[in-house]
């Protein structure tokens, strides 16, 4: 578990998720941040010395928000029934809420893209990823699949997939694609593995 953040800390990494949403990487800057977040010049800047410290800060930053909303999402299926129906409707409900708002999708996207060049980024991206998977895969494990985390990285790069599929719809249109892209997703797990 993280260390809770100071409100200001906080204050300034949801502002840089907004400002790299809206700008890319290029755009992430202490001034930037500091406008975003009505501080005085400056104010990022002390509590984030260099742009790689600030980068760092907000993979950190969303990674942490992510891992919470799916380890919840996997406690919530895991409680219940293990239906199609069910894991459709608690999944949706989650990657609805995300689109509501997108800078976290939209930041998250540019971060991931970033770390294919960028090594310490790319460690961190690399370490909730498989976190991600784990609780997938423990997930998948207790409604009766295979202990398997080739199955659980395959499930959450589709997820991934349908996310940003959806966000790329317009808003009405989101709500539908989501339930008929993971019924589909998460309706194939359900089918018994095929024995070859």
């Amino acid at each position: 578990m993280p260390a809770p953040q100071s409100p200001r800390r906080r204050e300034i990494l949801d502002a840089a998720v907004v400002v790299l949403a809206g700008h890319g990487l290029k755009g992430l800057t202490h001034r930037g941040i500091d406008r975003e977040a009505g501080l005085p010049e400056g104010s990022s800047s002390a509590y984030f010395r260099s742009r790689a410290a600030l980068q760092q800060a907000v993979a950190e930053h969303l990674s942490d928000q992510l891992v919470r909303d799916v380890a919840a999402l996997s406690d919530t299926l895991a409680a219940g029934d293990h239906s199609v129906a069910r894991a459709v409707r608690e999944t949706g409900a989650l990657f609805r809420r995300w689109l509501a708002h997108p800078e976290v999708v939209l930041a998250r996207l540019e971060l991931t893209l970033a770390a294919t060049r960028d090594p310490e980024l790319a460690a961190t991206m690399a370490g909730w990823r498989a976190e991600l998977v784990e609780l997938v895969r423990r997930t998948l494990e207790a409604g009766g699949r295979p202990d398997d985390a080739t199955r659980a990285a395959t499930v959450v790069a589709a997820l991934d997939g349908v996310l940003l599929a959806a966000l790329q719809r317009p808003a009405r249109q989101r709500a539908a694609f989501l339930r008929s892209s993971l019924e589909l997703l998460l309706g194939s797990l359900a089918e018994p593995p095929d024995p070859a």
